[in-house]
């Protein structure tokens, strides 16, 4: 299998936020646990085509969320305070991780968030669409 090149915009989100799926699944917010789906509920980022992938905290207190936007076919981090502001944004064309396979996925209403469910795989055809 050739090696993928790694984009800067892919690099910058996984030295800040780690691999994609990395991260949590329930956030603790100012002491409160939050499921990803409700975690988007309350930032305003629930629609059907953004799909939450992970989450987590960053040094200075803040956090962050990662999901899948799949009307720009991007993955994007926002990073928010204890109030809920949006304090920054990140993003990358979801090609930076599927490279040429990105042509080869029958995209579906939406891809599903964790393990390689999240880039599209087919799950009609098993895991990683084999």
């Amino acid at each position: 299998m050739e090696e993928q090149k790694i984009t800067i915009a892919r690099r910058e989100i996984e030295e800040r936020y780690g691999k994609v799926g990395d991260g949590k699944k329930i956030l603790f917010v100012n002491g409160v646990p939050m499921g990803l789906s409700t975690l988007s509920r309350r930032l305003a980022l629930q629609y059907t085509d953004l799909v939450p992938i992970d989450a987590g905290g960053l040094a200075d207190g803040t956090y962050w969320l990662r999901f899948y936007d799949n009307e720009q076919r991007k993955v994007i981090v926002v990073e928010f305070n204890r109030e809920y502001d949006f304090t920054g944004e990140r993003g990358a064309d979801i090609m930076d991780w599927l490279g040429d396979d990105y042509f080869r996925i029958r995209w579906r209403a939406f891809c599903p968030a964790g393990g390689e469910e999240w880039l599209g795989a087919d799950a009609g055809r098993g895991k990683g669409g084999k």
